[in-house]
């Protein structure tokens, strides 16, 4: 097991890790604490709970993104899109079927 010391909103913080992992640990706790970072500048003091909230937030997000690759705020939009296209569908095929019975009623 080995040990390695990571920095988060300028304090340090001993974490244990894997033999081998320490490089990667360190590099994806830099990361971490970058985003906090661009938090901590754009919303001025708050406490180190809340700012880890918020940037485990924007990092959900970024994988989120990265899964599928589209902002969660296009998914809404997908959706809603998909709604009104199965309900655009089911309206054409009631008005061609009261447009066959009309027809039909016509020959009569």
């Amino acid at each position: 097991m080995a040990n390695v010391i990571v920095k988060f909103n300028k304090q340090d913080y001993h974490l244990a890790c894997q033999d081998g992992e320490g490089e990667r640990l360190t590099k994806l706790a830099d990361y971490v604490n970058g985003k906090a970072g661009q938090i901590a500048k754009a919303m001025g003091s708050v406490s180190d709970i809340r700012l880890l909230l918020m940037t485990a937030i924007l990092l959900a997000d970024e994988l989120d993104e990265a899964r599928d690759g589209k902002p969660m705020a296009m998914k809404g939009e997908q959706n809603q899109a998909a709604q009104m296209a199965t309900t655009l569908e089911h309206t054409l095929k009631r008005i061609e079927a009261i447009t066959r019975q009309v027809e039909a009623d016509a020959e009569k």
